[in-house]
């Protein structure tokens, strides 16, 4: 699989004004919520894909990350439980994803 247009749009989420800047300023938009999770549920890993040192990152980082945004969300008035399903979602995915040891 080429891996190189969902590291692109992984990567744009994370610059200015994108998803993942936004949640770090404590902004969560369920809608926009819904379009990363479409991006990551369209990844496919096979048994034996190696994944480029970049996409490993966009991924791996996304759990800790959310968690330590959730009350910060949450102070800028954000649906807290919403925003905690979001994040149980993006777990469930890396995990069938990649799988567990």
């Amino acid at each position: 699989m080429d891996y190189s247009g969902i590291i692109e749009q992984l990567d744009s989420e994370w610059d200015t004004d994108g998803f993942f800047d936004r949640i770090r300023n404590g902004d969560y938009d369920a809608k926009q919520a819904q379009k990363i999770l479409q991006i990551l549920d369209a990844i496919d890993i096979g048994m034996d894909d190696l994944m480029p040192k970049r996409l490993v990152a966009l991924l791996w980082y996304l759990p800790s990350f959310l968690g330590w945004q959730s009350d910060r969300v949450a102070e800028r008035g954000g649906d807290r439980t919403a925003y905690a399903k979001f994040t149980v979602d993006v777990q469930n995915i890396l995990e069938k994803m990649l799988g567990t040891p």
